[in-house]
Formats: C-alpha cells, sequence, structure tokens
C-alpha cells in the first residue's frame, strides 16, 4: 500500500488589519465663570483696610489734643498698624493655605473689627496704640485671605482679569479717600469715629462672608512652618521698625540696628527655606523677572501712594493752616482721579498691555511728584498735581498684581499673594520712612536758620516730593522691562 504524504496545512488566511481611527486629544473644560459675590465681599473688606491705614493722618492733631498724646504715640498711632500689616502678610497667606481662605478671611475680620472697637474707645494712647497693632494684625490675615480667595474663586482668565482690577483699585480708592473721610469726621463728629465706622462695615461683610464666598478647601497635611513664620515675621518685623524709626533722623541707632537686625534674620529665613517642597517663602517665584520686578514696582508705588497722601496733608494744614475738613476736601479730587482711572484700567491693559499701562502710571507720578518738588505756593496748582498722582495710582497697581498674581499657583495662592501684598506694605513704609524724614530734616534746618514754621514746612515738603519723584522715576524703569517682558499682552516665561 502506498502512503501518501499529507499536504502542509495551508497558512492561515489573515484578515488586513483595520486602520485605527485617531482619537482627538481632550480639551480641557474653561473654566467656570464664578458669581460676583465672594468679589463684592472681599473688595469691601480690602476697602476697608487699606482706607484705615491713611483715615487717621489728618485726625492725629485732634487725637494729641483730646487724649492727650504726645508726638512719639501719635507716630506710631501710624506706625504700628503698617508694622504689624506689613510683617504678618507673608504668615497670614500661609494661615490661609492650610486652614482655609474664608476661615482665615473670617478671623481677620473678626480681630480687626474687635481691634477698631478698642481704638475707639481708648481712654489712653497707650491702648490707642496696642489697638492699632491690633488691626494690623487682623488686617494682614484678611487681606492674605481676601486675594488668595481671588485667585482660587477666578478661574476664568477674563474673570480674574476684570477681579484683580477691582480689588486693585479699591485699595487705591481706600487709601486715598481715606484722608478725605477723616476730615469729614473728625470735623463733623469725633476723631473715634475714625475707627468704630469699620463695626457695621465689619459685621455685613461677616454675614456676607459666610453667604457668599465659598468655603474653599484647605490644604492636609500642610503645617504652618513655625520655625520659618516666626523668623520671617521677626525679620519684616526689624525691617518696618528701622524704616519707621528713621523718623528721628538717618543717623538714629535703633533704625541702623532694625536694620541689620532684619538683614541677618532674612538671610536665615532664606537659608532655612532653600530646598523645601513647600516653602514658607516661596522663593521660586522670586527667580521670575516678572514676579519679582512687579514685586518692587509694588513697592515703589506703595511709597509714592502713602507719601503723597502724608505729604499733602502736612501742607495744606500747616503751610495753609486748612482745617481737618478743608484738608479732606482738597485731597478729594486725587481720590476722584483714581476712582476715574480705575475705572478706565482694563480698557488702558487691553490697549497699552500691563507693562505699558504701569510706565503711562508711572510717569504721571514723575509728572506730578516733579511739579510738587518745585514748591508751588497756591493750593489750586497742588490740588491739580496730587490729582494727577491719583490718576497714576491703578494704572501703577492694577497691572502689577495682574502680573504679579498670573506667577501664583492654586496651591500657593495664600503665600504667594501675601509675598506680593508683604511688597506693597513695605513700600508703604518704607515711603513713610524716607519721606518723614527728609521733611523733617529739611524743616528743622530751616527753623534753625530763623525760617518761620509755615515757611519751614513748605521746603520739607517739596524736599519730600522730591524723593517721591526719585521713586516714580525707579518705577518708569522697571516699568520699562516690565513692557518688554510682556509685550504681547501675555505673563513673562517662567525660568
Amino acid at each position: 500500500m502506498n502512503q501518501r504524504t499529507p499536504a502542509p496545512p495551508a497558512p492561515p488566511t489573515s484578515a488586513p488589519t483595520p486602520t485605527p481611527t485617531p482619537v482627538a486629544a481632550p480639551v480641557a473644560a474653561a473654566p467656570a465663570k464664578a458669581p460676583w459675590t465672594a468679589l463684592a465681599v472681599v473688595g469691601v473688606a480690602q476697602l476697608m483696610v487699606m482706607l484705615d491705614s491713611t483715615v487717621v493722618t489728618v485726625a492725629l492733631p485732634s487725637i494729641g489734643a483730646d487724649l492727650p498724646a504726645d508726638r512719639t504715640a501719635l507716630q506710631w498711632t501710624i506706625s504700628a498698624y503698617v508694622l504689624l500689616f506689613g510683617s504678618l502678610l507673608l504668615f497670614g497667606g500661609r494661615v490661609s493655605d492650610v486652614h482655609g481662605r474664608r476661615r482665615t478671611f473670617l478671623a481677620g475680620l473678626t480681630l480687626f473689627a474687635a481691634a477698631s472697637a478698642l481704638c475707639g474707645v481708648a481712654p489712653g494712647q497707650e491702648l490707642l496704640v496696642g489697638g492699632r497693632a491690633a488691626q494690623g494684625v487682623g488686617a494682614a490675615l484678611l487681606s492674605a485671605a481676601a486675594l488668595s480667595i481671588i485667585l482660587e474663586v477666578y478661574r476664568d482668565e477674563e474673570q480674574r482679569r476684570i477681579a484683580l482690577t477691582a480689588w486693585s483699585g479699591l485699595g487705591v480708592i481706600g487709601a486715598t479717600l481715606g484722608v478725605v473721610l477723616g476730615g469729614l469726621i473728625v470735623t463733623a463728629v469725633d476723631w473715634r469715629w475714625a475707627f468704630l465706622v469699620n463695626l457695621p462695615v465689619s459685621v455685613a461683610a461677616f454675614a456676607a462672608a459666610l453667604r457668599g464666598v465659598p468655603s474653599l478647601r484647605s490644604a492636609s497635611g500642610r503645617g504652618l512652618r513655625l520655625p520659618s513664620a516666626v523668623v520671617s515675621t521677626a525679620g519684616l518685623a526689624a525691617l518696618s521698625f528701622g524704616l519707621i524709626r528713621f523718623h528721628e533722623g538717618f543717623g538714629d541707632r535703633a533704625a541702623w540696628a532694625g536694620l541689620a537686625a532684619a538683614a541677618a534674620l532674612l538671610a536665615l529665613v532664606t537659608f532655612m527655606e532653600l530646598g523645601r517642597e513647600d516653602p514658607l517663602l516661596p522663593l521660586h517665584l522670586l527667580r521670575r523677572p516678572a514676579y519679582w520686578l512687579s514685586s518692587l514696582g509694588l513697592l515703589l508705588v506703595a511709597g509714592v501712594m502713602i507719601g503723597s497722601s502724608f505729604l499733602a496733608a502736612q501742607y495744606f494744614q500747616e503751610v495753609h493752616r486748612m482745617s481737618a475738613f478743608g484738608t479732606g476736601l482738597a485731597l478729594l479730587p486725587m481720590g476722584l482721579a483714581a476712582l476715574a482711572a480705575a475705572a478706565l484700567a482694563p480698557a488702558l491693559v487691553g490697549a497699552l498691555g500691563p507693562g505699558g499701562t504701569y510706565a503711562l502710571g508711572a510717569g504721571l507720578h514723575l509728572l506730578g511728584a516733579g511739579f510738587l518738588a518745585t514748591g508751588p505756593d497756591a493750593v489750586a496748582p497742588t490740588v491739580v498735581a496730587l490729582a494727577v498722582v491719583g490718576a497714576g495710582l491703578p494704572a501703577c497697581f492694577v497691572p502689577l498684581f495682574g502680573i504679579g498674581a498670573s506667577h501664583v499657583g492654586a496651591a500657593e495662592s495664600g503665600v504667594g499673594s501675601g509675598l506680593l501684598n508683604t511688597f506693597n506694605e513695605s513700600g508703604a513704609a518704607l515711603g513713610i520712612a524716607v519721606i518723614g524724614t527728609v521733611l523733617a530734616t529739611t524743616a528743622d534746618g530751616r527753623l534753625a536758620r530763623g525760617a518761620a514754621a509755615a515757611d519751614a514746612t513748605a521746603a520739607g515738603v517739596a524736599d519730600g516730593f522730591l524723593a517721591l519723584a526719585v521713586f516714580s522715576a525707579a518705577g518708569v524703569a522697571v516699568a520699562l522691562v516690565l513692557r518688554r517682558l510682556t509685550r504681547d499682552g501675555r505673563p513673562a516665561a517662567t525660568t
């Protein structure tokens, strides 16, 4: 029988492999738009906080006569607020990151209201200064949390731009209108109501925050980093103290000791924070040119804002013997110009870009302060020049906060915004220190040579505005660099 070799099996027929259908990459959904209630609440609170930084400026003579209070106590009525406010902003931002933004905002608002009540009923200068210090603590918690609430609630790009414009504009308006309201209150009622008026506003803001501000989850597993917080707060307090002590003259030993202590403490906290994954001091932000330049710009413009109001109040009251109410009215155009410029700020940023808008604002400051440095004799041109300075304030603050905030992530919105605010308040302390010292030095020198008190003060005010013109010129230089970094209207690339 013959065997046949079986044929090899046929290879399997393979079906053609279908071409995979390309799948489009998922497109990230645009952030949902949030209601404006949260902005209204934190904006009113920020207005109140900034108003209290200047509202007592024209009330100081009445406070000194009523309590009574000596010159040192009156100086610290302003300085205690600035010192605690500026030195605790960074820690306030950390508290809001760790324990929740709304909770920190409400705690700061409560402390601010209680301290305002203490200032309003203070029977002597010691409790008044202590109340102002407590106000500064509450303001630091409140203000740091307020800006971080805006950064976290308003994720939509257009909404965030509008919210930052409104927030910074309200701060400017509060500071410039503080002297107006202070003069009105002192004349119509009593200086104590410059503080007591905060109580109904605080109660209304507290109730509105419970309803209109989302709770915003706090970060889990993060600590306050208290050792770094203590060192950084002490360093910033020493810096503010040193600057404030320059009121006694540039040769004051306590002033230089404060600055030396500040340099040592801030260097120590920088060393403590290097390499930390979750730092209290966000050093990586300061490595971004646009962020640190916007921070420097905030320092300069805050000095111009506070310094202009202080010098103007001295000029109207001491040189032209105007009442507190008359001084407030003379400063009203400055506040109204700031209000009008704040309304136009978004359009200016759209047309000129953030850097160009800041350059315009700094240029207006240079123009107004430069004219006032010539020592005009009449009230009318002084009022006009101050209005020019006021118009430049929102044109500076709005783009600077916008540029700086654009580099801050949601997880660090507290410390990132707190650092911006720290530069802002340090600028206020620097402005008061520099122009206060220049004013006193010039006036004392003129008095020693036999000049009349009014003439000596006028000369000191002119030299003070010359110092602010230098601040403004430095601001123009910073603005030109920022304009190049943000030329296309977008934040500069992070590096």
